[in-house]
């Protein structure tokens, strides 16, 4: 009897940061990919030069690979003689090792999008009852210019619809 009330004690007394509870919980909702991924691209903006975001941009990260199109040849070679330097700033700017690899490829580059604005535009998923549609639009407005409202708007439209 007093085992099992000192085990109660102790998992008592331990309380958890809310970060760690915030960080297990949108793992478990699949969330870590962005949150990687996003953190990324910030890294991506503070430590890497203009003049090369003026002619790079990152396509894709995924599986530890950094996917980056540069405009031409002769920025892609630039960029394939600094990958190692350019993985050792973005790990170091994230706090993380999360870049393993950097890919490259020659094409068409993505503009970068203005400062506080998001890639694309935000498209309104109905749901059919407009209460439904005005509680999610209150609860997504401080995450409006995020880029994970999308994907956190999906999830609330399917437990909406589940819920019904």
């Amino acid at each position: 009897m007093k085992a099992t009330e000192s085990r109660q004690r102790k998992a008592q007394a331990a309380p958890a940061r809310c970060a760690d509870i915030l960080e297990s919980s949108l793992q478990g909702l699949g969330f870590g990919r962005i949150i990687r991924h996003l953190a990324l691209l910030r890294a991506w903006d503070r430590a890497v030069a203009d003049r090369i975001k003026e002619r790079v941009s990152v396509e894709d990260f995924r599986g530890g690979c950094l996917y980056l199109c540069a405009e031409d040849p002769v920025w892609m070679h630039e960029l394939h003689m600094l990958r190692h330097q350019l993985k050792t700033i973005l790990n170091k700017e994230v706090g993380e090792s999360v870049v393993g690899e950097i890919v490259l490829r020659i094409g068409r580059t993505r503009p970068s999008p203005p400062a506080g604005r998001a890639n694309r535009r935000r498209q309104r998923i109905p749901t059919g009852l407009p209460a439904i549609e005005a509680n999610m639009a209150n609860l997504l407005s401080p995450l409006r210019d995020l880029p994970c409202c999308d994907a956190v708007q999906r999830l609330y439209q399917r437990w909406a619809s589940g819920s019904q």
